[in-house]
């Protein structure tokens, strides 16, 4: 049956456009020391930091599938904007740069803009088009200005949104391959939890049939019961995309705003202290952002007992490593 589901998952996948970004499969690595540090369970990182263009990340992907459509479609432009040290700018700015296209990237004017540090250096360096603001009517003028002057312009936030999730089903069938060959169960799966990874994961799983807790953790502060719902819907809509006989409620997702601290963007103590101990146990670099509030959810989870030692975890890192530059001063 595995092998039936896996085989018409990954043609259902086939049947959309995709791109060739990432260097795939991603090495999933055990985290022994760690492990034994924290009394079991066994700990695995699935290594989407790896993923090879412009430092990695989940972002890198998910633009295989969600970008395509830029491509076959003639756009011109690709643009983003988001915190001064977006990880998604600074893909989409080495996207754009592999692909021969524009850049531009219409970010806020914030706290970690000063100095040109981290993804926003890497943003400048692979040649976007800069523009930091204070406002939203300020990103519309520019998008306005570009399209006037003829440019056909591809918001990767926006465009292409469910593909985003799509391609962490293809994600999903890539990790379960993985786990297969050293005849291994997931009981659990760990993320940063914005949208697409998370819902593309449980899409994946539910399509092959894993039974494995997949546990999100915001990086934003959020109403858990109100981010469920936004999953669900999402992944019914990729379910609907892949013709895929499912159906999602909230309680089909789990995902804790607790571990966020007061806003995006601001380390927590926790994360800090995740961060440090990735780092001195295993030689794995998290960033302060994402990865960080994520593994502090995860240890915390183990902490509490939620996880005995004769179960497997695997530890999604989505990346965002370049960051970690601009935060010296919280981190050290």
């Amino acid at each position: 049956m595995t092998a039936t589901r896996t085989a018409d998952l990954r043609a259902r996948l086939k049947s959309l456009s995709r791109l060739s970004l990432a260097d795939l499969p991603t090495p999933l690595l055990e985290l022994p020391r760690l492990s034994e540090h924290l009394g079991g369970p066994r700990l695995l990182v699935k290594r989407e930091d790896q993923t090879g263009m412009a430092f990695g990340g989940n972002k890198v992907r998910e633009f295989e599938y969600s970008v395509a459509p830029a491509v076959d479609e003639g756009y011109d432009v690709l643009l983003h904007g988001a915190a001064s040290q977006s990880n998604q700018s600074r893909v989409t700015a080495a996207t754009a740069a592999r692909l021969g296209l524009k850049a531009v990237m219409v970010g806020r004017q914030d706290a970690h803009a000063e100095p040109v540090n981290g993804n926003l250096l890497l943003t400048t360096l692979f040649g976007a088009e800069v523009h930091l603001v204070q406002s939203g009517e300020e990103r519309q003028r520019v998008i306005e200005q570009l399209e006037a002057a003829g440019h056909k312009v591809y918001d990767t936030s926006s465009d292409g949104y469910y593909l985003r999730s799509v391609a962490y089903v293809d994600g999903c069938l890539e990790l379960q391959d993985q786990l297969l060959e050293r005849d291994l169960r997931a009981d659990g799966i760990y993320l940063a939890s914005g949208m697409h990874t998370h819902c593309g994961l449980s899409v994946g799983a539910a399509a092959l049939g894993m039974d494995a807790r997949i546990v999100g953790i915001s990086m934003s502060p959020q109403d858990d019961t109100v981010e469920q719902g936004r999953l669900a819907a999402t992944a019914n809509h990729v379910a609907e995309l892949l013709d895929l006989d499912l159906n999602f409620g909230p309680e089909d997702f789990e995902t804790y705003g607790a571990y966020a601290g007061q806003a995006y963007g601001v380390p927590t103590s926790a994360g800090l202290e995740a961060l440090r101990l990735a780092a001195r146990y295993e030689a794995l670099v998290l960033d302060p952002v994402y990865t960080s509030k994520a593994f502090a959810g995860m240890i915390d989870h183990i902490r509490q007992g939620q996880w005995n030692k004769d179960q497997t975890l695997v530890f999604v890192h989505t990346g965002g490593t370049p960051g970690l530059f601009a935060y010296a001063q919280e981190v050290l």
